[in-house]
């Protein structure tokens, strides 16, 4: 019986025979997005764990090598491609060491930038006086051409929605005064671009004291809501007079939704990156909300959906997502 090794597929000579230095969650997500075997880029041959560390635990399968004493040692043993550095808690000297190592062995050197978590397409990198430095510079509404063109959609868009809503509003805010005492429209104090507040436009969903005890997220079958309430919150049509918010440059039609700064106050302090969604105008509408995350939903998945709108900012985009608001009302209460 023959006991000769299957050819190896071009996929599989083609990946980088990889060491791992270190283990972070970041990188494990890099491993798990690769996809599957016909299409991985590293092949990774083993990990070496670091005392100073966060101490996560790899995928199941991958082994622990050595300590970093011996990085030499598994260079030579294991002769990988690559040596990627996933965990940056090292200090400037083992670091320097790992890449002199590397170069030593003809190994090429990567690592993860854990201090750029975020807002990754944006990072650039430019040399002055010969350092070179890392930094996000640029994102897509920060060219001057993509901010004039979103504003003038803002324009247009702003005034036909204030022209064609005007028949609802005057209906709803009928609907209003007769079920519920009190005004019908309301100005709430939001965060805006860069943090600066504003005082956004709404029509009343709910009883006039509904946050007697506090500010808080509205939730499925509230009891503090109007019946007619109910039904506006779903289809949105309470948010309708925050057109005239757009057309005074306070919001943006997509973009983030703004939220109340004694909310984000806590927020900011609870959630990684919160604060970089207002590097935009807040929207009427937005990536996270056109995917259901409103109202009490994960705050670090609206995030992470809010800053891939940032980073992936078009014309398109934003028309994709108006065009969404209409018939994803997910998470609408």
């Amino acid at each position: 019986m023959s006991t000769a090794k299957p050819p190896e597929t071009f996929a599989r000579r083609l990946r980088q025979r990889t060491l791992v230095v270190g283990w972070t969650e970041d990188f494990e997500r890099l491993v798990a997005a690769d996809g599957k075997e016909s299409s991985q880029i590293y092949e990774i041959l083993g990990y070496v764990p670091l005392v100073s560390g966060n101490g996560r635990v790899p995928l199941a399968g991958v082994p622990a090598l050595g300590s970093l004493d011996h990085l030499e040692a598994l260079l030579q043993e294991h002769r990988p491609d690559t040596v990627l550095l996933a965990d940056n808690n090292l200090d400037q000297a083992k670091i320097i060491g790992v890449v002199n190592l590397c170069e030593k062995h003809f190994v090429a050197f990567k690592g993860i930038p854990s201090h750029f978590q975020i807002m990754a397409s944006g990072l650039q990198l430019e040399l002055v006086n010969g350092i070179p430095m890392l930094g996000v510079a640029a994102l897509p509404l920060d060219r001057l051409s993509n901010r004039v063109l979103k504003r003038s959609v803002d324009i247009v868009g702003a005034i036909l929605g204030l022209l064609l809503s005007a028949p609802i509003v005057w209906i709803c805010a009928l609907l209003i005064r007769l079920e519920s005492p009190g005004p019908v429209f309301y100005r709430q104090v939001r965060c805006g671009y860069k943090g600066k507040l504003f005082n956004m436009i709404k029509m009343r969903s709910m009883r006039p004291d509904a946050e007697v005890d506090g500010a808080r997220w509205a939730t499925k079958d509230d009891p503090r809501r109007l019946k007619i309430g109910a039904f506006m919150r779903k289809w949105d049509l309470d948010e309708t007079p925050q057109f005239w918010n757009v057309l005074k440059g306070d919001m943006t039609l997509v973009g983030p939704r703004p939220e109340r700064p004694e909310l984000i106050h806590r927020f900011k302090q609870e959630v990684p990156h919160y604060n970089a969604r207002h590097a935009s105008k807040p929207g009427m509408t937005g990536w996270a909300q056109v995917n259901g995350f409103r109202g009490d939903t994960s705050l670090v998945e609206r995030v992470r959906y809010d800053l891939f709108y940032l980073e992936n900012w078009s014309f398109w985009l934003d028309f994709q997502i108006m065009i969404q608001t209409f018939f994803r009302h997910q998470n609408a209460y």
